[in-house]
């Protein structure tokens, strides 16, 4: 009975996560729109109605972003950013970052610094969050390049690009880059560590091959991962559900490269090939008229003034 029962819910569980599925806007692969205040935003985070957050690798500041929807399609009807806000903070190089409705402030992960930061958006304060000291191995502007938070579940995630020095190589032909998707509590505690794989890189250029470039976490739990492949023909966006069951936590695993564990599986969910437009950030959005959620897909701009958005479409349970 025991083993019947076991099945029944394994059996559940595989079919509401194989119900979620992100699809593309029909009629609209990207929307772009010009604005020549800041370059290259790598991040995203939806505030509610068509109020979004997004950061910039090149300026300590924090910029609210208008995305105006389509309710019925999910088709991006216009887009703007607004006056920035500066940050106060030695961090540099702002990568990710998550809105927190309860308390009205914003948190940011860093590629220089190794770090993470809050931000009172009534008080422009800044508050920094300890960060497991692992990440301070990380590889040069390979750091934590994600964050990502859900008031239903109350967990913070982010993640490195690509591999800790201690933790193995970087991506490369045949070959992914194994980082660590790092888990907080409301409180930014940690509550959890697992390795994940990428896909592997055909080549690198500028330093850079296929990683982590942002997460999402879903309501229900569910753990999105966004990567950046690197292929022969250019890049493509992936976005992938990280399987977390069966993982090993690797919290008190001072280095990977060799170690015994076992990585986060992973299913893919939506592939788009992008060729040289480079999307960072993802943040889920407002619910359709038809019950699907807006997921929209920033893009770095290569120190150019017109920015590229991304409009899907999500539905899980």
């Amino acid at each position: 009975m025991h083993a019947v029962l076991t099945a029944l819910l394994l059996t559940f569980s595989c079919t509401a996560f194989a119900a979620t599925e992100i699809a593309g806007v029909p009629g609209q692969d990207s929307f772009s729109f010009e604005y020549r205040g800041a370059t290259d935003f790598s991040g995203l985070t939806w505030a509610g109605g068509s109020d979004y957050f997004t950061v910039s690798d090149k300026v300590r500041a924090i910029f609210p972003m208008t995305i105006a929807l389509d309710s019925a399609s999910g088709k991006i009807l216009s887009a703007s950013i607004g006056a920035a806000m500066p940050v106060k903070t030695k961090l540099a190089d702002f990568e990710g970052i998550a809105f927190v409705a309860d308390t009205k402030r914003l948190y940011v992960s860093t590629e220089t610094g190794n770090g993470i930061f809050g931000f009172d958006l009534r008080k422009r304060t800044v508050t920094p969050v300890a960060v497991p000291p692992v990440f301070s191995q990380a590889r040069n502007n390979k750091s934590l390049e994600s964050l990502t938070y859900d008031s239903t579940v109350k967990n913070f995630w982010t993640a490195n690009e690509e591999a800790l020095a201690c933790d193995g190589p970087v991506s490369a032909s045949g070959q992914g880059t194994t980082v660590r998707l790092q888990r907080f509590d409301s409180r930014f505690r940690a509550a959890g560590q697992f390795a994940y794989v990428t896909d592997a890189s055909s080549f690198r250029a500028f330093g850079g091959g296929t990683g982590v470039s942002d997460l999402a976490l879903l309501p229900n739990g569910e753990l999105l991962v966004l990567e950046r492949v690197v292929g022969t023909f250019g890049l493509t966006v992936k976005i992938f559900r990280a399987e977390l069951r069966g993982a090993s936590d690797i919290a008190k695993i001072p280095a990977l490269d060799g170690a015994d564990y076992k990585p986060a599986a992973k299913t893919l969910l939506f592939t788009r090939a992008t060729l040289t437009t480079n999307f960072e950030g993802i943040a889920l959005g407002p619910k359709l008229a038809d019950g699907w959620r807006s997921l929209i897909l920033i893009a770095d701009s290569g120190g150019g003034s017109t920015h590229v958005l991304m409009p899907l479409r999500i539905r899980f349970e």
